[in-house]
Parts: structure tokens; sequence; C-alpha cells
């Protein structure tokens, strides 16, 4: 039985491991490492019961990993241990977590009561949310503001300032299916459409991205990897028309 932590803060790393290893010392020992692709290749040779991950790691991110390690070990426990409580970190977590997993989603300025009350849970087979990350799930589950694959799709494209010719020839879809993607997307973030009222002052494609920055839907390294995607023609939503 052992623990792996991976972080690429040593002082988070040394705080964790004193913690654990004080609270959890049946599990011992406690192995950490400092980037991603670190934590794919030790949790793939100790095959470890929990493995804490931060989100943002050299290498690869702490999602990334996760489902790299979940693909090959899927009855690990994994426990996010973040700064992080954006949105599209709990789409991209929601992803990749088996459905019967155990897991958890800890910012790091909870207690440590809270670190290692959801170590004992992911450990025994349950889940731990914490109470920040709580409302953004509830968020992300609701369907009248959860964005389907193809609105966030939408979303990441004018991010990314492509028109709607350009969305369109990149995605295989016509300009009107674009359009009607948008239209749901402004819908489900309460953007009002022409002629309503005077929040038409906006320009709607403006106000989706400022709300979903906002919101934590989108981020710089997530529109880094849409850009790539995007550009060799390979997205993540699909050509649905």
């Amino acid at each position: 039985m052992t623990i792996l932590i991976a972080d690429d803060e040593e002082r988070d790393r040394i705080w964790l491991k004193d913690l654990l290893s004080k609270n959890l010392p049946e599990h011992a020992p406690i192995h950490e490492v400092s980037d991603g692709q670190q934590a794919v290749d030790t949790a793939l040779r100790l095959k470890p019961e929990l493995i804490f991950l931060d989100i943002k790691m050299p290498h690869i991110s702490g999602i990334k990993a996760a489902e790299q390690i979940l693909q090959k070990l899927p009855e690990t426990g994994v426990i996010i241990l973040s700064n992080f409580s954006d949105e599209v970190y709990v789409r991209q977590l929601w992803k990749i977590v088996p459905t019967d997993g155990a897991f958890g989603y800890v910012l790091k300025n909870a207690s440590n009561d809270q670190v290692v009350e959801a170590a004992k849970a992911v450990l025994s087979g349950d889940c731990w949310i914490h109470p920040g990350i709580a409302r953004v799930i509830q968020r992300t589950q609701n369907r009248a503001t959860s964005l389907t694959p193809a609105e966030y799709e939408a979303l990441i494209c004018i991010a990314l300032g492509l028109t709607d010719s350009s969305i369109a020839r990149r995605l295989y879809l016509t300009e009107k299916a674009v359009q009607s993607r948008l239209k749901s997307l402004y819908g489900k973030m309460a953007i009002p459409g022409r002629g309503e009222n005077q929040e038409t002052d906006f320009n709607q494609r403006c106000r989706a991205v400022y709300l979903s920055y906002k919101r934590g839907l989108i981020n710089q390294s997530e529109l880094e990897e849409w850009e790539g995607k995007i550009f060799e023609g390979k997205t993540a939503a699909g050509s649905e028309k």
C-alpha cells in the first residue's frame, strides 16, 4: 500500500507528505514527484492506492496525468489538489473519472482536516468534493446552464476570434448550424438577443467570451490547446451538424 503525491511546488509536497504520514501511517511509504509525466510513470510502476495530483505541472497537467493513469489503473483513487476551481477543470475531470470510481477535488485552501477527510473517503472507495467546487459541479450538471460539447466548441472558436464562415469551414458545418450553436450558447449564458432590451449594447460574442472567463469556462492554456486542435482540423466535439 502506498500513496503518490505529484506537485511541482516542493513546499506543498512537504506539507502534504507530512500531513498524510501523521494521519495515515498505515499507507506508507509516501512517494513524491514534481511533474505530470513523472506522476504517470511512477504510478504505473508503483500502482499506488491513492494519488494526489496538482493541476498545473510541467510536461502534462494533472488532469491529463489522471486520464492516462486511470486508463491503465482504473481502481486507483485520484484526488485533484489545486488552487483552481475553474469550471473548465471540473468539466475535464468529469470526462475522465470512471462513473463508479473513487476521486476527490480539494482546493489548497482546505483545512488539514478536510484534506485528511478527503484522503480517507477516496481510500474507502467514496468521493469527496470541496465545498468551493460543489456549486461549480451543480452548474455543470444543470441543463439550463451546462454547455454541450457543440456549444463549448463554438465558444472556443469565438474566443479564438474566428468568424462564422471560418468556424463553419473548420468544423465542417453550415454557417446556419454555427449560428444555431451560438444562439443556444448565448441563451444559456443569459445574453439577450437583438431587440430584447438595452443589454444589446453588448456585442454578443465579446460578452460570451467575457462571461466565460469570469465563470472559469475557458482560460489561456485551454485556448492554446484548442487552437492547435482546430487549426489542425482535430476538434474535441467532432463535426456535429
